[in-house]
């Protein structure tokens, strides 16, 4: 796999974690015939129900078979812990047959490691991670490079919400990932999916060229998104890319457990590019 530019990857302290070895990349979906079907990707935005290891044991199956029915094509997921080895986000990618990204900054021999993950059912290409400063829990950000129809495209994750919460610390961490962002894109389409806590004016003021998926950022994205900003959401470049739809990602009511919302989905279609060549 050619290593992307510009990522600052330390062996010791930031990994990105092909967490699922046993499983192969996904292929491209069979063929429909339907030019306009392969022009469309769907790409999930969401936090885990639970961080606790029990809590999560007990609505995983639910949200298994939520993401069964929804089938994005890319799910990004925020705040997950790997404890032990045993990683909940990519224990899905597993039973939904995706590859899974898991994206950190903490060393392999760190008991509990804190990151994001990225899952994918389409073909995968390359992969790479950055840090972005100033450094905490999760200031790890990630890129995928799929392969959708005959083209290309660029899906970057990140967690824009620093800890303390201070607007010159969003905005460094934002610039960081932007120019990233230029550095590897290699002019493909582009999106980010992640966890904002910018408002949403600062968000579009400092992401030029990309455009939020929710067209309601006032609504709560999730339990877990953050008591403030713009929330969980997939930011998009407006000249590769129209916004079709999005709708939150409900998990339902089960017994005594609560129904949440644990995030959104947008729907995009990829607008005329050139193809790209192998």
């Amino acid at each position: 796999m050619r290593p992307l530019p510009f990522a600052r990857i330390l062996p010791s302290c930031l990994a990105l974690m092909l967490a699922v070895p046993a499983l192969a990349r996904p292929q491209a979906p069979p063929a429909t015939g339907l030019a306009t079907e392969v022009r469309q990707l769907t790409v999930a935005a969401l936090e885990l129900p639970s961080r606790d290891e029990g809590q999560w044991k007990q609505r995983r199956e639910q949200v298994l078979q939520l993401l069964t029915d929804l089938q994005p094509d890319v799910i990004s997921v925020q705040q997950v812990l790997q404890q032990q080895g045993r990683n909940p986000a990519c224990w899905l990618a597993s039973r939904l047959r995706y590859s899974c990204d898991f994206v950190t900054a903490d060393p392999p021999s760190q008991p509990v490691r804190h990151g994001n993950a990225m899952l994918s059912r389409l073909p995968v290409s390359e992969d790479g991670v950055t840090l972005l400063h100033p450094p905490g829990t999760f200031s790890a950000a990630g890129m995928m490079r799929l392969r959708l129809g005959d083209n290309d495209v660029n899906v970057y994750i990140a967690r824009l919400r620093p800890d303390p919460d201070e607007a010159n610390a969003r905005q460094h961490q934002t610039s960081d990932l932007m120019t990233w962002i230029g550095a590897t894109a290699e002019g493909m389409p582009s999106l980010i999916a992640g966890d904002f806590s910018a408002s949403t004016v600062e968000l579009v003021r400092s992401t030029p060229g990309f455009q939020p998926a929710r067209r309601n950022p006032g609504a709560p994205a999730a339990s877990g998104g953050g008591a403030s900003g713009h929330g969980l959401d997939v930011l998009f470049q407006v000249k590769h890319f129209g916004g079709i739809r999005q709708q939150a990602i409900l998990l339902p009511a089960d017994g005594d457990l609560p129904g949440l919302r644990l995030g959104v989905m947008a729907t995009l279609r990829l607008q005329d590019v050139p193809a790209t060549t192998e």
